[in-house]
């Protein structure tokens, strides 16, 4: 990425308030691990232009992009009285693109979630998801509910299975850690119904939390003991996945999901109830990229708070 930081914080900003949250989050995340910011503006290449406006030249826009820059900068400065080093970039052309391009080399790339109406998902894309989908770095997404600040030492995991599980577990593991805070792991699990009538009625709700919770266990293991100091509660729900973890957001500090590796269908690394959380949760959510190597233990890949950055 074309910033001289090493492993920065990379920040969209847009001159929005969701821009500007963005930023604050950012600014704390820097303070508790010691790094740089890295301020990220996706200028348009082409402006719609109709008969009845005056014409905006290519220095105008220029101008309106370094200004929203510059407000990132000093609203970063203000909250740490100028000791966080800050870095500007200006690039034209796809948000997702240019987000994605400058956190390559990032801890942490972190924006701010816009609410959209109904029709506006369906006919808008999103830069979170976007960026989430395809970054080579953990992404958080901050919703407008966040105040900075706020504290509840909860963090939580949604796990689905043991073979999706790792990357997840590795940043939510080191997010407890470093903020000592509980960590909450979430598995959820219903068919629509009648196929769900018909297997509840063939099998107790409470034999199958069993199973799950013993599976749980058995992933959880190596995890426990890379980090001794978290304390850990497992919560099965006999419930669809997206609203279980909707509701568990509510007084937390942070969410952390897993995204597909290679191989996923379609080329879709972020599944629907990734994108749900992004739009619905009400804490911050954290996508974790898979890694390069999928056999490798907990213990042999430990996450520090130096390698990923866990979320206030």
């Amino acid at each position: 990425m074309s910033t001289k930081l090493q492993r920065p914080i990379v920040v969209g900003v847009d001159g929005t308030d969701q821009g500007r949250l963005a930023v604050r989050y950012a600014v704390l995340e820097a303070q508790r691990l010691g790094c740089g910011l890295c301020l990220v503006h996706a200028a348009p290449e082409t402006v719609p232009m109709t008969p009845m406006l005056p014409l905006i030249s290519v220095d105008t826009l220029d101008q309106v992009s370094h200004r929203i820059v510059n407000e990132g900068k000093q609203l970063a400065y203000g909250m740490t009285d100028g000791e966080i080093q800050v870095e500007k970039l200006v690039q034209s052309g796809s948000r997702v693109h240019i987000l994605d391009e400058s956190g390559e080399d990032a801890r942490l790339i972190v924006l701010g979630h816009r609410d959209r109406s109904i029709l506006g998902r369906v006919f808008t894309s999103s830069t979170c998801t976007g960026v989430a989908s395809r970054a080579h770095c953990p992404v958080v997404c901050v919703p407008t509910n966040w105040t900075p600040g706020s504290r509840h030492r909860r963090v939580v995991v949604g796990v689905e299975g043991p073979e999706h599980s790792q990357d997840a577990m590795g940043v939510a593991f080191a997010a407890a850690a470093e903020r000592k805070a509980k960590l909450a792991v979430l598995h959820a699990w219903k068919l629509q119904s009648p196929y769900d009538d018909i297997i509840v009625s063939r099998a107790a709700v409470e034999e199958w939390k069993g199973s799950a919770t013993a599976m749980l266990e058995q992933v959880l293991g190596d995890w426990r003991e890379a980090y001794p100091e978290v304390d850990v509660e497992i919560d099965v729900r006999h419930q669809y996945t997206a609203p279980a973890l909707v509701g568990a957001t509510e007084g937390a500090d942070l969410l952390v999901l897993g995204r597909r590796g290679r191989g996923a269908p379609f080329g879709i690394h972020l599944g629907s109830t990734a994108r749900t959380l992004i739009r619905e949760a009400r804490c911050p959510v954290e996508i974790a990229p898979p890694h390069l190597s999928q056999d490798i233990l907990p213990s042999q890949r430990l996450i520090t708070a130096d390698q990923v950055a866990p979320q206030t």
